[in-house]
């Protein structure tokens, strides 16, 4: 087993660094393409990584351990209070992403999360963190967990398309609206509910990956988890939440269909003035 991949971070700092030092191997995720995993040449090189590893670990203790777990395993001492559970970062599935359903997110997907947070869960915005600190961080989550080496799993962004023309038309929106919610009814509402409630029929009986019990989003909430504007919404209905009920509708659905839905969506929450980005 590779020697970065650490069973137990509560192992001495200095004694896992020169256990991850004498064979680290370098995730790359470049769009489409698999982990290079190769031995890293020139002691140089094993340093700079070593020190990367190092100081991303230091910022995961000091800023996410009371949720996520020394060993990122989502059992932190306050995982239990909350009602949205903290990632299990071991698993390698993460659910906000620019990736099919499935894969692996980007760099970006988990810089994003970091910087912005997740609304109504416990998961802050960490804007005090330097760009530095963030990538560290993120290097050392890709090596809490295998599925960062299974090239399978690695796949490039889907294209988010620009905002459709009609989107701030008053009369054509109408009429799109009216087919997001036809469409609503037919792939959504045994889950979300009639109203976008999240209490559909099935709500009650739904779990996650990680088996614990998870409810549908409220989409007539004001805000959602994975953003407020239409593209952050058209992302994942088109992506779906890894480990989640929830799937991707990117192969199942035409642009526009998504759009539709997005403005139905958009319709529940009677959101102010559409954000555009």
């Amino acid at each position: 087993m590779p020697t970065f991949y650490l069973k137990s971070l509560v192992v001495s700092g200095i004694l896992a660094g020169f256990a991850v030092a004498t064979g680290f191997q370098l995730l790359s995720q470049e769009p489409g393409k698999a982990p290079v995993a190769e031995s890293v040449g020139g002691s140089e090189e094993k340093r700079r990584e070593l020190s990367e590893y190092m100081k991303g670990r230091y910022l995961f203790q000091k800023h996410c351990v009371d949720c996520h777990g020394a060993t990122g395993r989502g059992n932190g001492p306050f995982a239990a209070e909350l009602e949205t559970k903290p990632r299990n970062f071991r698993t390698g599935m993460f659910k906000f992403r620019t990736t099919p359903f499935g894969m692996l997110p980007m760099n970006d997907d988990l810089r994003r999360t970091i910087r912005s947070g997740i609304s109504g869960t416990a998961m802050p915005v960490f804007s005090q963190l330097r760009d530095d600190e963030i990538d560290a961080l993120i290097f050392y989550l890709q090596n809490l967990s295998r599925s960062w080496r299974d090239p399978a799993l690695l796949a490039a962004p889907l294209a988010i398309p620009s905002l459709p023309g009609w989107f701030t038309e008053e009369k054509e929106a109408v009429e799109r609206i009216a087919a997001g919610k036809a469409r609503f009814a037919g792939l959504c509402v045994i889950c979300h509910g009639e109203e976008g409630k999240g209490d559909g029929q099935g709500a009650g009986s739904l779990m996650d990956a990680w088996n614990a019990p998870i409810s549908p989003a409220n989409l007539a909430a004001p805000h959602h988890k994975s953003g407020d504007s239409p593209r952050d919404l058209y992302r994942t209905i088109a992506t779906g939440m890894n480990g989640t009920p929830m799937i991707g509708y990117s192969a199942l659905l035409e642009e526009k269909e998504i759009w539709e839905l997005v403005a139905y969506v958009r319709d529940l929450g009677r959101a102010p003035a559409m954000t555009v980005k």
